[in-house]
């Protein structure tokens, strides 16, 4: 019987992955020089492809990481003077202020209680933001922000930097670029790679910002700050050899996506999610964690299981299915299932079927 991952991320592969990994093989992709003709080919790919998927606009330059965490600590770093403004509504958010106070700037927040969202028109700010960081998607609670709400921040705030993290609801999301300024997934996601790759996507504003805190002495970071990765990333290069295999494969699911049409991904997914969150909303038991219908990601159905959740979880993997459990103090009362485009319609309705009985 086939294990089929419905975890929030690593999660099911992409279903063409283990082709492509078998073609880099091939290509000698894993022992090419990462200043090399052949390297500069694979990310000028990727590069392209992936604006191309997510409508990126020219004005962005994309930087190849280590991790979404590390893109955080990077946005901090070059875009903060002293203040952040942070949106909390779940683990990944609050790990988003944390980098910020770690880094010592100084911090403004407005949190709401897990499983809510925000009502962004009651939100007083005391002061003119710096930088507003937002998970847009967040993983931990299953809720997401509309991007319209992001978007009224630009037109309240428009010498304010917008940063969103976008992990779980990459490539579903459609974000207008031009309407924030930078934005970070990592790839075990929604495009099902292999964990080690964290994507960084800056307009020129952060750029901007970055040489504006060099020239005070602020620090910036080192080899990865905006300045160095922005000098590589024109020329299609990186700052240090990167996840060459991770850059190849990025670029491979990519094209496979546009090939596929985002719209209909998009479809696919709305599709999903609905089957999901309409049989759960009729459970006797089992119910979606996120109440407000408006804040449900369409990408990480959480749902509430008192003290059934390890049965549940058995009872779905004597199935093959493998569903994730929820995260930090909900690990024990809650499963959360991915809905990412590799996963099939067959198999969740396999999901409601197994969990019918």
């Amino acid at each position: 019987m086939k294990n089929i991952y419905f975890t929030p991320g690593p999660t099911e592969l992409y279903p063409e992955v283990g082709h492509y990994i078998q073609e880099a093989v091939r290509e000698n992709v894993c022992s090419i020089n990462h200043r090399s003709k052949e390297f500069i080919e694979i990310y000028k790919h990727t590069h392209h492809s992936l604006k191309k998927l997510l409508n990126i606009p020219d004005n962005y330059a994309i930087f190849f990481l280590n991790s979404a965490t590390e893109c955080m600590d990077r946005i901090i770093q070059n875009c903060v003077e002293n203040t952040s403004f942070h949106f909390i509504n779940g683990a990944f958010a609050e790990r988003f202020c944390k980098t910020s106070t770690e880094l010592h700037k100084k911090i403004e927040k407005i949190e709401v209680e897990y499983g809510r969202g925000f009502n962004f028109k009651d939100i007083i700010y005391f002061n003119y933001p710096e930088l507003f960081c937002l998970t847009q998607n967040e993983t931990s609670t299953g809720v997401a922000i509309d991007p319209e709400d992001i978007y009224g921040l630009r037109k309240q705030f428009p010498e304010a930097l917008i940063a969103v993290d976008i992990v779980t609801s990459a490539p579903y999301v459609n974000i207008d670029f031009n309407k924030i300024d930078c934005a970070f997934f990592s790839v075990q996601k929604g495009f099902g790679l292999p964990a080690g790759l964290g994507v960084l996507m800056v307009n020129f504003k952060c750029i901007e910002k970055a040489i504006y805190l060099k020239s005070k002495n602020i620090s910036i970071g080192s080899y990865h700050n905006f300045l160095s990765l922005y000098e590589n990333a024109v020329k299609y290069q990186t700052t240090e050899t990167p996840n060459v295999l991770g850059i190849y494969l990025l670029g491979k699911v990519c094209e496979n996506m546009l090939n596929r049409g985002i719209e209909n991904i998009r479809t696919e997914t709305e599709e999903k999610s609905k089957l999901l969150y309409d049989f759960f909303d009729n459970h006797k038991t089992l119910k979606p964690f996120v109440h407000n219908l408006t804040d449900r990601s369409k990408t990480i159905i959480n749902i509430d299981t008192g003290k059934d959740q390890t049965m549940i979880k058995k009872k779905l993997a004597d199935h093959g299915i493998n569903v994730g459990s929820g995260y930090g103090t909900l690990k024990e009362s809650q499963i959360r299932i991915a809905n990412f485009p590799m996963h099939k319609i067959e198999d969740v309705k396999k999901i409601i079927r197994v969990l019918s009985h």
